[in-house]
């Protein structure tokens, strides 16, 4: 029923560690496609497991994007679900999942909530998915209330024909994706309500860079593919600001309050201004408020 596509990098040991986590699932009606996307260092399967697994080695680095693209085409199953090396899924999600495609068969695209652990403060948070109706591009230029790729469950042909992952990007292919499929009058999407992945995030973690260059060119790209309007730029100016942010939040930088600042300057709501005063006072203060906000 599912093939669940993982790329990785010179991660080997988090491969296993994932695979050896999906046999807790309460259902093995899913293959898993591994690709390896050129590692310096092969990644390896170091044992054999319940559910088929097939691993696919790129000749040369071809970024996240392609790597889930390449793991699509080699799918054998209907419905596609995305996984990074370091996330989780919750043990009973192929089996929730399972059931809602059987309620909803009109349905091509079934999304859920994630649980967010900040591993270094010591506490948890699920995010907030707009409901079906509220998926429209005006709302999702203002902020990603899907979710990245392993909040997702698409039909593989609604998925190319939506024509993949955009592989012109090396930042936001997952806030691209979900444009797309908002924009697309095809769109037949169910949430789910329970959180089915749990994604772990590291503050000052060394793989954190506050570099945004990548992230700017990609903004800009995605500004001229999808903003049309007036409303759709106010929204996504806001989103931009708040994607620049990211970084430096999760770095601990005070830079991040700029950026927070002029949201609030964009948005004149006070939520904003709040947290560019509270990042610019202790940016760690900050990454706490996502135990309440």
């Amino acid at each position: 029923m599912f093939s669940i596509i993982v790329p990785s990098y010179n991660r080997n040991a988090e491969v296993n560690a994932l695979l050896s986590s999906l046999e807790h699932q309460t259902v093995k009606n899913f293959e898993v496609i591994v690709v390896d996307d050129c590692s310096q260092n092969l990644i390896k399967i170091d044992r054999t497991f319940s559910f088929a697994v097939t691993l696919i080695r790129n000749e040369q680095n071809a970024g996240a994007a392609e790597s889930r693209n390449i793991g699509a085409r080699a799918a054998q199953h209907e419905w596609l679900l995305f996984l990074d090396d370091d996330d989780r899924f919750a043990d009973n999600k192929c089996e929730v999942l399972t059931e809602s495609i059987r309620a909803n068969s009109a349905s091509n695209f079934f999304y859920h909530p994630a649980k967010c652990e900040m591993v270094n403060e010591g506490f948890s948070y699920v995010t907030n998915p707009f409901p079906p109706e509220k998926l429209s591009i005006e709302n999702i230029l203002m902020a990603n209330k899907i979710g990245g790729m392993p909040m997702m469950c698409i039909q593989k042909s609604f998925f190319f024909e939506l024509g993949g992952l955009a592989t012109d990007l090396k930042s936001l292919e997952d806030y691209d994706f979900a444009l797309k499929l908002v924009s697309s009058p095809n769109l037949k999407a169910t949430l789910v309500n329970q959180p089915l992945s749990i994604c772990g995030f590291h503050t000052k973690r060394s793989s954190v860079s506050t570099n945004t260059k990548n992230t700017e060119k990609a903004i800009e790209a995605i500004r001229k593919k999808y903003v049309k309007n007036p409303e759709q730029a106010h929204n996504f100016a806001i989103n931009a600001l708040y994607m620049l942010a990211y970084p430096n939040a999760m770095n601990l930088s005070r830079k991040a309050a700029s950026y927070y600042f002029k949201m609030f300057k964009f948005s004149h709501s006070l939520k904003h201004l709040v947290i560019a005063v509270v990042t610019f006072i202790s940016p760690k203060l900050a990454i706490n408020l996502k135990r309440f906000v």
